[in-house]
């Protein structure tokens, strides 16, 4: 569990690589990534403070949503983006079934019309029960949970993002796709 200091630094770095990269006078990659070091310049000379990679890595290990990654000399957010960037690599074979947790309201919505990236690059599916409902009680609690029948959505023709994380992304999926199950 991270203290209170690194949540902070992790916020931040979300802000930063997941939507605002400008706010600190940095550009990302087609892929979102940017050179760690000129990062951690940039990020200090905005915030007024010291940030290192050892740091940045511990947020990495501590962290369960494991929202970044150090690729050799740089740094991303591996998911989450409301900038535009590209996947990594091609689309994976996901596992039969993923879980998507959201609010009873937005449930509703997506019961109708399936799950669509609103203002996201992607909709994010999680590999585990546990995880869709954390992600879902952000939202309320209880929060509503669906089942995505994500290989047979693959099979026709849906690409599936994998983040190495637990987590997959999709653009959009169909409501046949689903299954509400709370």
């Amino acid at each position: 569990m991270m203290n209170e200091k690194l949540t902070k630094l992790s916020k931040r770095l979300s802000l930063v690589l997941r939507h605002r990269p400008e706010k600190i006078g940095i550009n990302l990659d087609e892929y979102g990534r940017i050179e760690i070091n000129e990062f951690i310049d940039k990020f200090n000379a905005h915030y007024g403070q010291k940030i290192d990679q050892a740091q940045i890595e511990q947020i990495i290990n501590e962290s369960p949503r494991q929202r970044y990654v150090i690729e050799g000399d740089y740094i991303r957010a591996l998911y989450g983006h409301s900038v535009s960037v590209l996947p990594l690599q091609g689309p994976d074979i996901p596992p039969e079934i993923l879980y998507h947790g959201t609010s009873p309201t937005a449930a509703k919505i997506i019961q109708s019309e399936g799950l669509n990236k609103m203002g996201r690059e992607f909709v994010h599916l999680s590999e585990n029960l546990e995880t869709a409902k954390k992600i879902g009680r952000r939202h309320a609690d209880p929060p509503a949970v669906f089942y995505i029948y994500a290989l047979k959505a693959a099979e026709n023709g849906y690409a599936f993002y994998s983040t190495k994380s637990g987590i997959w992304l999709v653009e959009l999926l169909p409501a046949s796709y689903l299954l509400k199950m709370s």
